[in-house]
């Protein structure tokens, strides 16, 4: 008769070995151009198209963030005349997979856009964090007030009474306790505000933003767009001058 322990010592192998398998077979999402003729740029492919008013413009797909997608765009003002740059007017459609939803398209049957997310705004949020974080690191909280003022008053309470040592070991170190609980919630207010700091720098030198380029000037810079993960098939349009300039993506998970 087989008894319960080597029953356990066949079966758990093998279940171990299933969840390894189930672990490692994990899924991921990309982002690629239906026409990757442009260069590549920091291991990523990217489309280009030169407009007719002589502004060319190149688009990448950069990463992927928890809500976010984030993609690179330049345009390079090789015109006669100063050109608009506003990126919060760039926006992507999810299209539909099929032709005949595609003719469809065209009538606004399966429009459905996704406005890109205004710097300014993204900045301005970081900030509003950033100045948040950056107060709860440094200012003591009315819970911590109330707290101390408890301490004191137990401090002034027990020269009343008699404790013994075990007591005022037990109130000292539950005081200590207590402060190095809010030392503790400053010191990951602080890490947080830090962490913040760093994003606002990176975004200030990396995001696209509203601007005039003169003729013969290029902007570089970029752009984030909530996800969508559902969506096969992506179409982002880049405006300048109210002027769209369309690039087409395809969202697909693989396994690894």
């Amino acid at each position: 008769m087989t008894t319960l322990s080597t029953l356990i010592r066949l079966v758990l192998p093998a279940l171990v070995a299933a969840s390894l398998t189930a672990c490692s077979a994990t899924s991921f999402l990309s982002l690629t151009p239906t026409r990757p003729d442009g260069p590549w740029v920091n291991g990523h492919p990217t489309s280009l198209t030169q407009h007719p008013d002589s502004v060319q413009v190149r688009v990448g797909f950069i990463r992927y963030e928890p809500t976010e997608l984030v993609f690179e765009t330049e345009i390079s003002n090789y015109s006669d005349r100063p050109i608009l740059v506003a990126p919060e007017t760039f926006y992507y459609l999810m299209l539909p997979t099929d032709s005949v939803a595609e003719k469809q398209l065209a009538k606004g049957i399966f429009e459905s856009r996704v406005p890109a997310l205004d710097p300014e705004v993204q900045l301005q949020q970081l900030a509003a964090k950033l100045d948040k974080q950056a107060a709860k690191a440094t200012n003591v909280s009315w819970f911590e007030l109330l707290t101390t003022a408890t301490h004191i008053a137990e401090d002034v309470a027990s020269i009343k009474k008699k404790e013994t040592a075990e007591q005022v070991a037990e109130r000292d170190y539950r005081h200590q306790s207590d402060d190095a609980f809010f030392e503790e919630q400053r010191e990951q207010h602080a890490q947080q505000a830090d962490q913040l700091y760093d994003q606002q720098v990176s975004m200030e030198v990396t995001v696209l933003r509203n601007t005039t380029l003169e003729p013969g000037q290029r902007v570089v810079g970029q752009v984030h767009f909530p996800r969508r993960d559902y969506a096969k098939r992506l179409r982002l349009v880049v405006f300048f001058d109210e002027r769209p300039v369309q690039f087409d993506f395809t969202q697909a998970t693989a396994k690894r």
